[in-house]
C-alpha cells in the first residue's frame, strides 16, 4: 500500500518512490518471497539508473542487494557477475 500512495502522489521516478520499492523488496526477501524481491529489485534497479545513474551509491546498494537475492535464489553465476560490477563500479566512483 504505501508503494502504490507513494506513486500515486510522488510519481514512479521520483526518488523517494526508488526508495520505498527498494525497501518493499528487501521486505520480500526477508519474508522468503525471492521471487518477488528479484523482480522488485529489477524494476528498482532500470529506474534508479534511468533516474539517478549507475554510479550513484543508492544504484549500487540495490545492485548489491539484487546480488544477494540472486546467490539466494541459488544463481551464483548472476549474483557473481553482479557483485563484480558493483565493485568496479564503486572503486571508480569511491577510488581504491
Amino acid at each position: 500500500q504505501a508503494l502504490d500512495l507513494q506513486r500515486d502522489i510522488l510519481g514512479t521516478r521520483h526518488p523517494d518512490t526508488l526508495t520505498v520499492m527498494h525497501n518493499l523488496a528487501v521486505t520480500l526477501h526477508s519474508q522468503g518471497d525471492l521471487a518477488g524481491a528479484a523482480d522488485m529489485m529489477r524494476q528498482a534497479l532500470d529506474l534508479q539508473r534511468d533516474i539517478l545513474g549507475t554510479r550513484h551509491p543508492d544504484t549500487l546498494t540495490v545492485m548489491h542487494n539484487l546480488a544477494v537475492t540472486l546467490h539466494s535464489q541459488g544463481d551464483l553465476a548472476g549474483a557473481s557477475e553482479m557483485e563484480r560490477e558493483v565493485l568496479d563500479l564503486r572503486r571508480e566512483v569511491l577510488g581504491a
